[in-house]
Formats: structure tokens, sequence, C-alpha cells
């Protein structure tokens, strides 16, 4: 285990011509997003249905992938020369910590963006950040299979789904090597810490099932969500902070789907004018992101309201 630890004091980001940009405008935001087009972290000024995206918080040319929390109001970058930096949002000045990202390298919050992984899909290893809000500490976790999908909850609990011959193979991952068998998918369909809670959901692409799984560092207990047989080769997944909510974007379809983990609402269908490819979790208890911000429109949903629906934000600049 390898374990890696700095603060951003005095460190300044990668070199760039362009100065760089201001923090953002006062007013209502729903969080900020990552444009791979040009490489820049954009605010999304406004409230659901009413909203734009705006002018970057960092230099185009400086960072080659980011991801932000707005729980947290945190995003980690990762720059040009590969190592991983932190910033403050809106208008703080991007600080490195001591993580050299891999090719290729993902970025993942935790529900409440205390705790962050750094990971490249189809590798053997995966860099678990904590500390975030004061000084950044990164672990390295390796496991014995390629990583096709991973997830950290609030407290560092670790799930990744490894590569396997059924499909994949979702273990708890503990520090010097240790993995724990949690269950078995045919198909990476997405998974997620359930708020700030020891619980994840994950769906399973193959078989178009939701799993539960109750105390995950402790006594981990599975179970079948019923979704209506609404899922259609899922993609991705999320959660409301409240812990009650789930949400899975549909890849064999246009549409997500809401589920209620209390039972009292019956999952619902929410179809949307895109293709989802995403659930990125933006301001509030519950609105999500479930495309790119690019060239085309957005779309967002608050998965809280007894009816949702998609609203979207106009195509960036």
């Amino acid at each position: 285990m390898l374990v890696l630890c700095g603060c951003g004091a005095g460190v300044k980001p990668p070199a760039s011509t362009t100065s760089a940009p201001s923090a953002v405008q006062a007013g209502p935001q729903l969080g900020y997003a990552w444009k791979a087009q040009d490489q820049t972290l954009r605010p999304i000024l406004g409230v659901p249905g009413s909203s734009q995206t705006g002018a970057s918080v960092v230099s185009a040319t400086s960072f080659i992938a980011g991801a932000s929390s707005s729980a947290a109001a945190t995003a980690l970058l990762i720059g040009t020369d590969q190592q991983v930096y932190r910033m403050a949002l809106p208008g703080g000045t991007p600080a490195q910590i001591n993580l050299a990202a891999p090719s290729g390298a993902k970025i993942r919050f935790s529900p409440s963006g205390v705790v962050a992984l750094v990971y490249a899909p189809g590798s053997l290893s995966a860099w678990v950040v904590t500390n975030l809000a004061s000084t950044p500490q990164a672990m390295q976790l390796s496991v014995t299979a390629p990583l096709l999908d991973i997830a950290a909850s609030d407290a560092g609990t670790v799930v990744a789904l490894l590569q396997s011959a059924s499909g994949g193979s979702l273990d708890r991952l503990t520090a010097g090597g240790g993995q724990q068998a949690l269950a078995t998918l045919s198909g990476a369909g997405g998974m997620a810490f359930v708020g700030s809670s020891d619980d994840l959901v994950a769906a399973d692409s193959g078989s178009n099932t939701l799993t539960l799984i109750r105390a995950v560092s402790t006594a981990p207990a599975l179970s079948q969500v019923p979704t209506s047989n609404l899922l259609k080769s899922p993609v991705a997944v999320g959660t409301a902070l409240n812990g009650r909510w789930v949400v899975v974007a549909n890849g064999g379809e246009a549409s997500v789907v809401q589920v209620d983990l209390t039972g009292a609402a019956s999952p619902q269908r929410i179809a949307c004018a895109c293709q989802p490819s995403v659930v990125e979790q933006l301001s509030g208890n519950g609105v999500f992101r479930f495309t790119e911000i690019g060239s085309t429109p957005t779309w967002i949903a608050d998965i809280t309201s007894p009816s949702p629906s998609m609203l979207f934000i106009p195509a960036s600049k």
C-alpha cells in the first residue's frame, strides 16, 4: 500500500499562456461540470428550468480532465503534467496534491464530496483521496483484476467492480490489497453509495436488475430492488443525499428511472429527448445531470420530485 499526502500551499498549477479566470458571478448555481470538448470547468448558473453554463473557472490549456462535487464545493483536476490538483469552488486557486494520475484517469466523488477516487478503467489500482477540505491524503489500493467501475462512501469505504469470467465481481477493497467479495454482476450498469450511509446500490446491465447491499463494511446483506422492469441496459447510477431516492440512467433507451428505496412510491420512467450517459450530482438533495456539457443541450432532473421531468440547459459556447 502506498500512502501519499500533501497540501497545495504555494504550489502552482501547470504553466499556461492564459491568465486564470476570475471567480464566477454571484447568484444561484446548480454546480459545475467538466467540459471535455475544450477541457474547461464550467459553472451551471441559475435554477432547474432556467439555467445556463458560464465561463470556465480554469484556464483552457492547463488541465486534461476534471470533476467536481457541488455538495463539497470542491473540484479535482488533472494537469497537463498528470499531477492532481484540488480547487475550492468557485474562486480558489488549483493547488497540487502529491498524486500523479495514470493515463486515462477518471475522478469520482463520494455522495457528499468528502472522499474522491482517481482511477483508470481497466487498470489494477486506484487512489482514494481523503481530507479534501484541509490536507488531502491519497492511498493506493491494488486489485487482482481489471477495474470496471468503482465507488466510495463518505466514510471512505471503497467498492470496485472487477472483471471476471461471469462479467464482474463486486468487491469491497481494504488497505493492504484485501478484497471481500460481495456480489456477482453480469454487466457493469453503474453503482453508488446511498447518501452518507454504508449502503450501496449497483445496477446490472446484463440482467437489468438493481441490487442493494446494506452495511457494506460491517455485515453485508443483499436484496433486489423492485424496478418494474424499467431498466434497459443501465449505464450509471446516482442517489439523493437523503438516502431515499435512486436514479438509474438507461443506455438501451432514452430514459432514466427513479426508484424509491423506502417502497412508498413505485418506480417511474422519466423520458428524455437525449441519450443518458452519466449520472452526475448537482446542488441540492437530488438534482442530477444525465448528459455531458457541450455543443448540444444538457439534460437534468430533480429525482426527488413526485412527478420528475427532464429539463434542459442550453448548449454551451
